[in-house]
């Protein structure tokens, strides 16, 4: 089976993915992480260096590089612009990936994201005081793309990070 996992940054793409391939003994792949190892730099460094358009095409283009391998059960977790592209959706339906959509309810989203700003490219330049609002306008901005995209969607709220994959593991039927 082949899994991917998106949505909002801040969602627990890369911890659920890493569990869940723990659990089933699928590889896993962090596209972020992929990218820092092919290009030697950090997102943070491509985005200050090159900006947010050539970070868009490495994606796209290791993305490719990591679908080509045709891995037989892999679980991908996507960066949280990675499924708003086209392009990438095109090359995940051509694959037949479980497109799963880990959909955070955005005041969650805000108190995570708040703590970790410094860790997030598109946050930093933001202002404090400003930031829940951007959070919530960008996450509306990608939420109908987002559930469109979506094989399965998983809502999270408040559950603790042991529900939240035991939900995936179930609407997989990886029993």
């Amino acid at each position: 089976m082949k899994i991917a996992l998106f949505g909002f940054m801040g969602a627990g793409k890369s911890s659920l993915g890493k569990a869940l391939a723990n659990k089933t003994g699928y590889k896993f792949i962090d596209l972020d992480r992929a990218i820092e190892e092919k290009t030697g730099k950090s997102i943070h460094r491509i985005f200050d260096e090159e900006g947010e358009i050539k970070f868009r095409q490495l994606e796209h283009e290791i993305l490719k590089e990591i679908i080509k391998k045709d891995y037989t059960n892999i679980i991908l977790a996507l960066g949280g612009g990675s499924i708003v592209q086209p392009t990438n959706r095109k090359l995940l339906e051509i694959k037949e990936f479980q497109k799963i959509y880990l959909d955070v309810n955005p005041e969650v989203l805000v108190e995570r994201l708040m703590k970790h700003k410094n860790e997030r490219p598109l946050l930093t330049s933001i202002e404090d005081k400003t930031l829940p609002e951007y959070i919530k306008a960008l996450h509306l901005s990608r939420k109908a793309t987002y559930e469109k995209a979506a094989d399965i969607r998983i809502s999270i709220e408040r559950e603790n990070f042991e529900q939240v994959l035991e939900k995936i593991y179930l609407y997989l039927n990886l029993n």
